[in-house]
């Protein structure tokens, strides 16, 4: 739907600082995503195993990261907290 490559959305979370931190933030930049990630070392970056059969979907999350988000010191930026008014 998108001809031209521009950031067609803003997501903010928490991520490590890991390997799979490293894939999140490469591939929200090649689906031009925005992200703000709030990164933090006391826990690893989540993941999440999922079993397809047919139209039939299970997932297995280990949150990790995202159990760290912290508002006040993420969202409640200045430079954050415009993104979302700008919404």
């Amino acid at each position: 739907m998108i001809q031209e490559p521009h950031n067609v959305g803003t997501f903010f979370g928490c991520i490590g600082k890991d390997k799979f931190g490293e894939i999140l933030k490469q591939k929200a930049e090649e689906a031009h995503i925005d992200s703000h990630y709030y990164e933090q070392d006391e826990e690893p970056t989540g993941t999440c195993a999922a079993c397809i059969t047919g139209d039939n979907r299970s997932l297995v999350a280990n949150l990790a990261a995202a159990n760290c988000y912290k508002k006040d010191k993420h969202l409640d930026l200045e430079e954050n907290w415009k993104l979302v008014e700008k919404a």
